[in-house]
């Protein structure tokens, strides 16, 4: 639609200096051919706007119909020099203003289509105009400025398609740059192994979740999940065993809790579930108190403990100690991540395989 209304003003541009040359006696247009042609453009310019509107130019592989645009520009252009006397030089510009649009979409090969019309149909006029002696210049006059011609609409298309073949590479890079500023973010935020956040992460959206529970005055709770006897898994089944068991986890704690709380999406991870450090795991359950937090603890915990997880050396139990605090207005969320992991710590001394609230 940006194009299109640049389209426009040139069009407006060209348009007035073609009703100034022809209210000057300088084009051999009747007053119905001259109100023909501006309706013509009126038309044109009135189908392309809905065809971009409505979104049916989307079909085509440019959708702003660059390429469409031009080409009626220099069937237009020629139309009004075949109809020109002395004012054919000035009008010529009219081809200049048309290639230069081309900047912003064309590919070369279709550069080179809009000269190769351009200097045919003018070369046209021109035989014509020889052919029936209407031209007072000389032949030699008329040629040498034919030729210009030919060479200013050639070397507009290379400088066109070279001008387009730059925005088409800064545009590449810079898409480029922002699917990698994107990655860098995900690595930073998330931790290389599970695709979890990562602690960095989790604190982030412990404070926006502290932030949000002061303005609506709606609790949140914290469960700090640690894997019970994680370092024996890594010795008796291999480093790689215990990274395949922390990846289950990762999806099952995740699946089981998107499915059962409803955890706030903000991007294609769980924001409110991840890898706090080592074998610790967070998660931060919104508008739930401390009893729902320790049901949906709870079902975690059987979840892990019922179910062996497969890794490359076979099946693998596990259990997991899970502590739960509900967040208080008055806390610091350092200060009821301490309160859950304090909880945690009563779970490991109670046995372990277990759900302990603050």
């Amino acid at each position: 639609m940006s194009r299109l209304r640049m389209a426009t003003l040139a069009w407006a541009l060209s348009g007035g200096l073609t009703v100034a040359a022809w209210a000057l006696g300088l084009l051999e247009v009747g007053p119905l051919e001259m109100a023909a042609l501006l309706l013509l453009v009126l038309a044109s310019q009135l189908f392309f706007h809905m065809a971009l509107r409505t979104g049916w130019s989307e079909r085509f592989r440019d959708p702003s119909m660059t390429l469409a645009h031009i080409l009626l520009a220099v069937l237009v252009g020629l139309w009004v020099i075949s109809r020109a006397g002395e004012a054919r030089t000035i009008l010529l510009m009219l081809f200049i203003l048309s290639t230069f649009f081309g900047a912003f979409q064309l590919r070369q090969r279709e550069f080179m289509l809009v000269a190769l019309v351009s200097v045919s149909g003018y070369t046209a006029i021109t035989i014509r105009d020889l052919f029936i002696e209407r031209i007072e210049a000389s032949t030699q006059v008329v040629v040498l400025e034919l030729v210009g011609f030919a060479f200013i609409m050639l070397w507009l298309a290379w400088f066109g398609a070279h001008i387009a073949r730059m925005r088409r590479t800064l545009s590449r890079r810079n898409r480029e740059l922002r699917d990698l500023s994107a990655r860098l973010q995900h690595l930073a935020d998330h931790d290389e192994l599970t695709g979890l956040p990562n602690r960095r992460r989790l604190i982030a959206q412990l404070e926006s979740a502290a932030k949000r529970a002061r303005q609506s005055n709606v609790t949140f709770s914290v469960a700090v999940l640690d894997l019970d006897f994680f370092k024996r898994i890594n010795d008796r089944y291999g480093h790689q065993a215990g990274d395949e068991v922390l990846t289950e986890l990762a999806r099952r704690a995740s699946d089981l809790l998107r499915g059962a709380d409803a955890l706030v999406r903000v991007d294609e991870t769980i924001a409110d579930f991840g890898r706090f450090g080592g074998e610790e795991f967070l998660a931060i359950l919104p508008g739930t108190d401390l009893a729902g937090a320790s049901r949906a603890a709870e079902r975690l915990r059987r979840e892990i403990c019922e179910k062996p997880f497969e890794t490359s050396t076979g099946l693998v139990e596990c259990t997991a100690s899970i502590g739960v605090a509900e967040h208080q207005s008055s806390d610091s969320v350092s200060h009821t991540i301490a309160r859950a992991d304090e909880a945690l710590y009563n779970a490991k001394n109670d046995g372990r395989n277990r759900v302990r609230t603050a």
